[in-house]
Order: C-alpha cells, then sequence, then structure tokens
C-alpha cells in the first residue's frame, strides 16, 4: 500500500513539474510575442500609422549598408505639406491631424510597396526607396505630385501642394550622414522654390548657399524687414481691394452689400470696445467675407427665385473656398477665422462646421450679424427688402440662438446712430 501511495506522490510531483515547465513555456512564447509586438509598436506612427523617425533612420543605414554589399542604388526623399502651420491656425490642430492621416494614406496608395515611409515630424515625411536612380526617384515622385492635384483633404476639402526633397546612393554620396545632410538642404531649398522638386544638383552656390548666408545675417534680415514694412501693408491693401472687385464684377448685389457690410461691422467692433488691431480684421474680414463667392456659379448668385436644396448646398461653400483662397498669404491670415465662420450660429445650426457659441470667434459674429442685418434690408430677386425697423425685430428674434447676445445688443445701439445708414 506505501508503494502505491508513494508511486502516486511521485507521479503527482512529477507531473506538476512537467505541467509547471509547460506553462513557463507558454508565458516565455507570451512574453517574447508581447516583446516583439511592442518593438514593432515603438516603430509605428500613433497618429498616422506610417513608421516613425527612429525606424526612418534605423532603416536608412540597414538599406545603404545593403546597397554598399549588393550595389544597387537607393533614393531618400524628405518632404513636407507647403503652410501647414496656417491649416492648424485656420481650421484647429485636430482638422490637421486629420489632414494628416488622410496625406499618409495617400502616399501609402500612390508609393510602392517596396518603398518605405515615415513620419519624421509635424508634417514631414521621410521615404527610402530601395532599388531606385535618381531619374526614377524623381518620375515617381513627379507622378505623385501629378495626382495630389486632383485630391482634396479633409472635411474642408484642401487642396495641398508639397515641398520634396531627393539625395540618392552612391550618386551623391557614400556615408548615411552625408547623404542626409543633403536631403535636407535639398527639401529647404525646395521650400525656397515653392514646391519644385529638388536634386543634389540644384543646390547652386549663387542660390541656395547664398540664401542660407543671408538667413544667418541677422542685420540683413532687420535691414530688409525695414524696408519692406511699408511695401508690404500697400500690398496688402491692394491685395483686399482686388478681392473685392472680384466679387463686385460677380454679384451686383455683393458689390453694395460689402460696402454697408463693412460699416455696420467696424461700428459693431468699436461699440465692443475692441482695440484697433481688432477692428481692423473685422474691417477687412467684413469686406471680404463674400470672397469665396467667386468660386460659385453665376448661374447660381443671379437667380431670381429661391434656391434648390442642392444650390443652396453649393452656396454654403464659400466660406471655405474663400479661407483657402486666403491661406497662403501670410499678411492676411488673421482675417481667415471670421471669414470662414460668419455663417455659424450660436445654436450650432450654421454652416459649414456647424459651430456654437464660444466655438465662434468674436469677429465672426460680429460680420455674421452685419451681414444678415445688411441683407434683410437689400432687395433680393426673390422677395423685397425689409425695413430697418422690421430686420430690427427679426434680429431680437434670433438673439441667442443665430446671433451673440453681447453683438447684438451692441448693435442695437449702433442702430441708433444715424450717420450708419446715410
Amino acid at each position: 500500500m506505501e508503494i502505491i501511495i508513494l508511486s502516486l506522490i511521485f507521479f503527482l510531483e512529477t507531473a506538476g513539474l512537467i505541467y509547471t515547465k509547460i506553462n513557463l513555456n507558454l508565458k516565455n512564447k507570451e512574453l517574447e510575442k508581447a516583446k516583439t509586438f511592442l518593438k514593432e509598436y515603438s516603430f509605428i506612427d500613433s497618429l498616422t500609422g506610417a513608421y516613425n523617425c527612429r525606424y526612418f533612420f534605423k532603416r536608412v543605414k540597414e538599406t545603404i549598408l545593403n546597397a554598399q554589399r549588393n550595389n544597387f542604388s537607393v533614393s531618400l526623399v524628405k518632404l513636407d505639406i507647403d503652410l501647414f502651420k496656417n491649416i492648424n491656425k485656420i481650421y484647429g490642430p485636430l482638422k490637421g491631424d486629420q489632414i494628416l492621416k488622410e496625406f499618409s494614406r495617400f502616399l501609402k496608395e500612390n508609393l510602392r510597396s517596396s518603398d518605405i515611409i515615415s513620419r519624421l515630424e509635424d508634417d514631414e515625411f521621410g521615404i527610402i526607396c530601395p532599388y531606385t536612380d535618381k531619374e526614377r526617384a524623381l518620375n515617381l515622385l513627379s507622378r505623385i505630385q501629378e495626382k495630389l492635384k486632383f485630391n482634396s483633404f479633409g472635411q474642408e476639402k484642401i487642396n495641398l501642394q508639397i515641398n520634396i526633397g531627393v539625395a540618392t546612393f552612391p550618386e551623391d554620396g557614400s556615408s548615411v550622414e552625408s547623404l542626409l545632410s543633403l536631403l535636407d538642404r535639398c527639401l529647404e531649398y525646395s521650400k525656397i522654390k515653392k514646391g519644385k522638386i529638388i536634386t543634389v544638383q540644384n543646390l547652386k552656390k549663387n542660390s541656395y548657399e547664398v540664401v542660407l548666408e543671408r538667413k544667418k545675417d541677422l542685420h540683413y534680415l532687420k535691414e530688409k524687414l525695414q524696408d519692406l514694412k511699408s511695401l508690404l501693408e500697400k500690398t496688402t491693401l491692394e491685395a483686399i481691394i482686388a478681392f473685392a472687385r472680384a466679387i463686385k464684377a460677380k454679384d451686383l448685389y455683393t458689390a453694395e452689400h460689402t460696402e454697408r457690410t463693412v460699416k455696420i461691422a467696424v461700428n459693431i467692433a468699436r461699440e465692443l470696445g475692441l482695440d484697433d488691431s481688432q477692428v481692423e480684421v473685422v474691417r477687412y474680414a467684413s469686406l471680404l467675407h463674400d470672397l469665396g463667392k467667386v468660386g460659385i456659379r453665376e448661374v447660381i448668385l443671379k437667380k431670381p427665385q429661391k434656391l434648390t436644396p442642392e444650390e443652396f448646398e453649393e452656396v454654403k461653400k464659400h466660406p471655405i473656398i474663400g479661407a483657402e483662397i486666403l491661406r497662403p498669404l501670410h499678411s492676411l491670415i488673421q482675417l481667415i477665422p471670421a471669414i470662414l465662420y460668419h455663417h455659424e450660429r450660436i445654436d450650432g445650426k450654421g454652416y459649414p462646421y456647424g459651430l456654437k457659441d464660444n466655438q465662434i470667434p468674436l469677429e465672426a459674429k460680429i460680420v455674421a450679424l452685419a451681414d444678415s442685418f445688411q441683407a434683410l434690408t437689400s432687395d433680393r430677386p426673390y422677395r423685397p427688402a425689409y425695413t430697418i425697423s422690421q430686420a430690427q425685430k427679426i434680429i431680437e428674434e434670433e438673439t441667442g440662438s443665430h446671433f451673440d447676445p453681447k453683438v447684438a445688443k451692441a448693435f442695437q445701439k449702433v442702430l441708433l446712430k444715424e450717420e450708419l445708414f446715410l
């Protein structure tokens, strides 16, 4: 009996050891899988799903080393989205992130499966093209630029332009460090050349190097900026007037409407105690608030009947069109929020994005009320003008839903000043 019990104990201990060993092996395998996953995940950009900067530099070294051993060409590409900071300023970082995701997906869809795409920082991407000489790289990148012309990104349907630099092994250098340095210089020069694909051969002493030296010369820059200050102000004003004329040529109603809207908006801004710079933003934004109508079909703008729902949907695009026209103009960028959001409502039922109350910039609220009042008191193809008292009553009824109460209160004070309507 004792022998049986001892045998049973031995069996159970042996089984337990075997189970423990199997269990440990399983845990070790799970641990290895977890380590592998974490290692791979550490090379992925969390926003776009492309590889990250760390992986890019790791693979550049490995690919160049492999190319040296096996005698093949490798082209390295750096690109960024031109004026992307303006997109973040105008539409906000969340919209900017969405555009980066879509742009990364666009690159994946239009590059080859062998090409390695990484997001390096912000809007900058790196691409490793194995077995690709400079000519093939240029052909590939030219095709991408061409396809980009027919793509728009985000709900806002933004068209993007990219700056591109290219350096090729072994033609442009044999060391990783020298190639990456040349690649940075090529991208910087592409920014200067506004989207031209720049190779190492384009880096000429009498162009790029001179620009670099001047950028380092702070004294030169200060003098140059001082000289350009008055010219910039003049150019900005001329640009604003030219845009306003472009609208007037397309829509005669808009011509008179714009001038009256500017006057009302400026008076409201002053009544609210805005400083001079804010008043100027309101002035120019109200002058340009209908700029996007240059992108709307004339048959709709001049239609004598009320618009169909489909036609109204087209008209609703004009704030976005206006914002996109102004986005590349650095001197006018502060006007864009007021133009982009002047058809938003306090209750969130406006367009183009359905923003509510505090999400809408004050300047946009001012332009919105001035625009609406002038529209109400103007003859339209499908109705006669309301009287000032009728328009005032409509605005009072819609305060708190359509219009901001503080802005409406300031407007009522402005309304008492007879000179507004002379």
